[in-house]
């Protein structure tokens, strides 16, 4: 037999409505498409929240075929490959770059295109989430720049006709402790404000996502 889903887009409603209540106004809520890519979840979650994340060039092309303005669509992810760089600087969202070399390589095609890129700095931080299922940070990984290497990478980054708008730090995931979340997230705002002294310009945004549990 075939599969079916059903999915209950009055329950996603009430879900947001829930973390608006509880979170202040000043956090924004952005929906990462890995949950779920399929277009009518995608529409119908942009008119929810106030931006998308995107892993991938396809998932990319259908945030921008909803209201989702550009500037509210971020992509993260390891390994991207040039194709879905083009993409997204010409797209205009920002891009959540993992490494010095990607960063490089964005600026070369920027370069080519004669766009100026979106650029905020996925940052591996010197701390992890406490009894985390998968962590993020307290080492090196693959999700990021080590914290002590991100001031180096935004002196670069200066030196580049690039837009810097802020940080994404996330230490880890597949963990609802409330103590160990509220602990994470006090050190990645005070490792932000840190890095924040070597900004080539204003923080803009940060990025703390992942989401809950």
């Amino acid at each position: 037999s075939t599969p079916f889903y059903a999915y209950d887009s009055s329950l996603m409603t009430a879900r947001v409505q829930q973390l608006r209540e509880v979170l202040p106004k000043e956090i924004h809520l952005h929906y990462a498409m890995k949950a779920n890519p399929m277009m009518a979840v995608v529409e119908h979650m942009a008119k929810l929240v106030d931006g998308l994340d995107v892993a991938s060039q396809g998932e990319l092309e259908i945030a921008l075929q909803t209201s989702t303005l550009p500037k509210n669509i971020s992509f993260a992810g390891p390994g991207k490959r040039d194709p879905e760089l083009v993409a997204a600087i010409e797209a205009g969202i920002t891009i959540n770059v993992e490494s010095e070399g990607e960063l490089r390589r964005i600026d070369k095609i920027a370069t080519k295109l004669g766009v100026r890129p979106q650029i905020a700095i996925r940052v591996n931080p010197d701390f992890e989430l406490k009894s985390s299922g998968m962590k993020m940070g307290g080492g090196p990984k693959q999700f990021g720049i080590d914290a002590e290497r991100v001031p180096t990478v935004l002196t670069l980054l200066g030196d580049m006709d690039c837009h810097f708008r802020g940080f994404h730090i996330f230490s880890g995931s597949q963990n609802l402790r409330s103590e160990a979340i509220i602990e994470a997230h006090d050190k990645t705002f005070e490792l932000a404000i840190r890095l924040a002294e070597s900004a080539p310009s204003e923080v803009e945004l940060l990025n703390i996502g992942g989401g809950f549990g």
